[in-house]
């Protein structure tokens, strides 16, 4: 078995910023990975726009997610392969801000931030099954190419998405609306060059799939659903050349935490003692065969992450970050984006982090040491912002 004091799941943009923050705070760490790349969504999927840094709606100091989110964006705007717009810019469309990327290049320099920071990386091998004990996650088994392998840690972090790894182990959770309809997700494809060899609207084809992601054998219906649906657009003439190798989801489960972010608070900006990290994105429920349900944030109050809401209430050295939190399904069709996703992993990483130095439980860790932590580092603390230049 090998052992770590830290262990997450899923290298999509939360388990990547939570792997490079607890490695960098001096604890051992390792990230598993089921596809054979990091980035999730942003990379494997191609979706290469990350919303959203900023709250355009703030009169100074627009930005509201930094740390190693930022500085990844930054490093790849330094390589060529990123186009970041003007944060400060006057709001015109709820889009103008997202930070554009080269996928490939994007999984490149992720690589680079992981294996600098020491991280211990298991590509292409997924989480099987987890143990437990007395309330605690003893050990996982995950698929390699040997077969089975076990491995342990002091702190467990589920940033699967789909809360894969916390539902192994039996912790509590959500999911979709409570009559088993989640929101439809988004299969995007690449078009074949024309006669002269130029690329056709590359990026911009997309289509959505009625999809039940906690589900193996309906996410197997839909994504055979998904291809015919696209060999159909094929036969009908369209140009296709290639399409991600799955659909790419916008829910999944949502696990139980020691609190539970609700709508009214997120929309409202309510920080909390433990508000670790801020979120900026509006409700944002896709339907199938109806329009979407949208619930845009205009004011200055910033949407907050309470660290509770990334720690399980089921297991004591378990937490989440990224779209599988504690949340009410509004809340979580906001905060799902990768910019605050970028910021739930380093927060809930540090915190993780903290705990470990400290000798105490996760749910018992000192919150201004950990706010000290992430402000030290770079990050962007509700109630303790500083003045941030863009570099």
């Amino acid at each position: 078995m090998d052992r770590y004091d830290v262990i997450i799941c899923g290298a999509g943009s939360a388990g990547f910023c939570a792997a490079v923050a607890s490695a960098r705070m001096g604890v051992k760490t390792a990230l598993i990975e089921k596809y054979n790349m990091p980035g999730g969504i942003l990379t494997v999927f191609g979706n290469n726009a990350i919303d959203q840094f900023n709250n355009p709606y703030i009169p100074e100091k627009k930005m509201v997610i930094a740390g190693i989110g930022w500085e990844f964006v930054k490093r790849l705007e330094r390589e060529g392969y990123a186009r970041i717009p003007d944060m400060n810019a006057e709001r015109k469309s709820h889009d103008q801000y997202s930070v554009k990327v080269n996928p490939v290049a994007a999984a490149k320099i992720m690589d680079d931030m992981l294996l600098e920071s020491g991280v211990h990386l298991y590509y292409g091998q997924s989480a099987a099954d987890a143990k437990t004990a007395d309330g605690q996650i003893t050990e996982i088994l995950i698929a390699t190419k040997s077969g089975l392998k076990s491995l342990s840690a002091k702190i467990y972090m589920d940033c699967t998405g789909d809360g894969d790894l916390a539902a192994f182990a039996g912790a509590s959770f959500a999911a979709g609306d409570g009559e088993g309809r989640l929101q439809p997700g988004t299969l995007r494809y690449y078009p074949a060059v024309d006669a002269q060899d130029r690329i056709l609207n590359y990026g911009d084809n997309q289509n959505h799939v009625p999809i039940e992601a906690v589900s193996s054998d309906a996410v197997t219906r839909a994504e055979i659903a998904s291809r015919k649906m696209l060999f159909e657009q094929m036969k009908q003439g369209g140009r296709i050349m290639a399409a991600a190798p799955a659909v790419g989801l916008r829910e999944g489960r949502r696990i139980a935490g020691l609190s539970e972010m609700n709508v009214q608070d997120y929309c409202a900006g309510t920080v909390f003692p433990d508000s670790v990290c801020y979120s900026y994105w509006f409700v944002d429920i896709h339907r199938e065969n109806a329009p979407s349900y949208i619930r845009y944030i205009t004011h200055d109050k910033t949407p907050t992450i309470r660290l509770s809401a990334m720690i399980s209430k089921d297991f004591s050295n378990l937490m989440m970050a990224g779209r599988c939190v504690s949340s009410d399904r509004e809340t979580n069709s906001a905060l799902r984006v990768k910019a605050s996703c970028m910021a739930m992993g380093e927060a809930a990483a540090t915190a993780a982090a903290v705990a470990i130095r400290d000798h105490v439980k996760i749910g018992m860790v000192d919150i201004e040491k950990v706010k000290d932590a992430l402000d030290k580092n770079g990050a962007i603390i509700p109630g303790k912002e500083r003045a941030f230049e863009r570099a």
